[in-house]
């Protein structure tokens, strides 16, 4: 299973970024081989692709935020792609969290 995390961080140590379509990156964990790797997000790079377009295509399976936008979290629930409510900003911390089922969905009061 794959997580996207946004962040401005290289790193499982970053914190994830608070405005999920502003982040320079997208950390993406591999649940299976506890593993990542980081993409640049298309929109800041100037690429014509949107970020749930761009992940769904990279196999991504959940998105953890803090927050997002109206149109990103639509074009997730859309995509099938789960997204979940980040407990701390930290991203290993959500992993852990992620891991022992303490997330919740992420719902309409953490839309913008």
């Amino acid at each position: 299973m794959k997580i996207a995390f946004p962040t401005n961080d290289q790193n499982l140590k970053g914190e994830i970024n608070l405005h999920f379509g502003r982040a320079k990156y997208y950390l993406v964990y591999d649940t299976e081989n506890q593993s990542f790797e980081l993409l640049e997000n298309p929109e800041m790079t100037g690429k014509d692709e949107l970020p749930p377009d761009f992940l769904k295509k990279r196999g991504v399976d959940i998105v953890i935020a803090l927050a997002m936008g109206a149109r990103a979290f639509e074009k997730f629930n859309n995509l099938g792609i789960k997204i979940y409510k980040a407990k701390s900003k930290k991203i290993d911390e959500n992993i852990t969290y992620f891991e022992k089922e303490q997330l919740e969905f992420l719902d309409q009061k953490d839309i913008f």
